[in-house]
């Protein structure tokens, strides 16, 4: 009768480990791609909702401006209400794109969240506050962008002095 020499491990018990340990990293694979999967969703759904509000703003902003440009009876008057239009147009867009760009930005912040945690769960460490620390310094870099834009789209429009202001 043949005999297992010492230190020898079962072929199916090594066989059946390996299957399960590749199980289970295909399992935390496919979590992962789910999750992902559910962040770009979430993105995505978050951006048509601000797109909507946008447009639903915007419309309501040029019926209110047709009807006081519709009243408005001198030369003066139109132009101010022009202005007023542009320059609340300018502002909105600025805070528009910088909603949008901040949404994409947090959704590609958790969709590397979901990657570390993939990363973690094998070993790997995880750098989420390094990633806190770079999507707040982009920020403050758009956010400096932004203003000096709208600063600028405002000496290109200002609004108009009258002879009685």
């Amino acid at each position: 009768m043949a005999t297992k020499a010492q230190g020898t491990a079962d072929p199916q018990a090594v066989l059946s480990d390996v299957a399960s340990q590749a199980l289970g990293a295909w399992k935390r694979q496919f979590d992962t791609a789910l999750q992902l999967v559910e962040t770009m969703t979430e993105g995505a759904a978050k951006m048509r909702e601000w797109q909507l509000q946008a447009a639903v703003d915007a419309h309501a902003n040029a019926t209110a401006t047709q009807q006081a440009a519709a009243k408005t009876g001198d030369p003066a008057g139109l132009l101010s209400t022009e202005t007023q239009w542009m320059q609340h147009t300018i502002e909105q867009a600025a805070s528009y794109w910088r909603i949008l760009f901040e949404t994409g930005l947090e959704t590609n912040a958790n969709l590397l969240k979901c990657l570390l945690q993939q990363q973690s769960a094998q070993g790997a460490p995880c750098a989420a506050a390094e990633l806190d620390a770079s999507k707040n310094a982009l920020l403050e870099m758009i956010e400096s962008g932004y203003s000096q834009w709208l600063e600028a789209a405002r000496r290109l429009v200002p609004p108009p002095k009258f002879a009685g202001e």
